[in-house]
């Protein structure tokens, strides 16, 4: 703390002002007065820097909404949550205003990665089945998780499904959007032997297996399918049909979430000091 102050007769001895803390400190009719100065100006950052800022705020709130899963499996770096950051910085840049922000909200992205191991990835993409049962009008298809999965995956370790959720509140203000994150443990008896050809680029004459349920379509949910095996992971990156993220991507939504912070400088951000 920096003190800008001269001696004087008061009951501190001082008068002046609290740099650091923003307090000044004055006599009046033979009482030391304090008050704090609000003339503070909220630091200004540049396009590039508050894109950068913007990007590790959100990937800190996506690690908490995995983290509370209880599963996260990321190796190297100095932490797994350093190293979800680094492997999750390719990720579509959002930007999300300070009210925002201090509700923790966070958005389901695509292509973000939930574990990053050892073991070899799985293979798998939202798509369709055909439907056995066409009876009563059922449709002729059914939303599925196609993967590259063989009988012999099966023995291989744990299996487990991560279901992401993208919900969004309105609030006074503000919409909060929230992603929530279940894990669920798979086994064999969850797939379904489907035709490989629906799955690029595996193909197996045996076919390849899938999980069908109607949820597989809905355009809020994402998908990951990751092997555990003596504590190691595989690499694996989440599916999804959700767009909602793209609302946060606009330059619209950059200005907007910049004004909240205090706006940008007119810097040139490729100037160096």
């Amino acid at each position: 703390m920096t003190l800008m102050a001269k001696a004087k007769k008061t009951p501190l001895n001082i008068t002046g002002r609290l740099k650091s803390a923003g307090i000044t400190l004055y006599e009046k009719d033979g009482k030391l007065i304090v008050r704090s100065a609000h003339s503070r100006q909220p630091r200004r950052m540049t396009r590039k820097q508050f894109i950068t800022r913007q990007r590790m705020t959100h990937n800190n709130a996506l690690w908490r909404a995995l983290d509370q899963t209880g599963k996260t499996f990321f190796e190297g770096g100095s932490s797994p949550c350093h190293r979800f950051r680094a492997v999750n910085q390719e990720c579509p840049a959002v930007y999300l205003t300070k009210q925002m922000r201090l509700n923790y909200c966070s958005l389901l992205l695509p292509n973000m990665y939930v574990s990053d191991g050892p073991l070899k990835p799985i293979c798998y993409q939202l798509g369709e089945v055909d439907n056995p049962d066409t009876t009563l009008g059922a449709p002729a298809t059914l939303p599925a998780l196609l993967t590259d999965l063989t009988t012999k995956d099966f023995n291989k370790g744990e299996l487990l499904l991560y279901v992401l959720h993208q919900t969004v509140t309105n609030m006074p203000f503000d919409e909060t959007p929230r992603l929530k994150i279940n894990v669920k443990p798979l086994t064999k008896g969850d797939f379904t032997l489907v035709p490989s050809t629906l799955l690029m680029p595996f193909q197996s004459k045996s076919g390849t297996f899938a999980l069908i349920a109607p949820y597989f379509a809905d355009p809020m949910l994402g998908f990951a399918i990751v092997q555990i095996q003596d504590g190691l992971a595989s690499t694996q990156q989440i599916v999804t049909n959700c767009t909602y993220y793209e609302h946060f991507t606009t330059e619209e939504a950059l200005f907007a979430a910049a004004k909240s912070y205090g706006g940008l400088t007119e810097k040139d951000e490729f100037l160096r000091p």
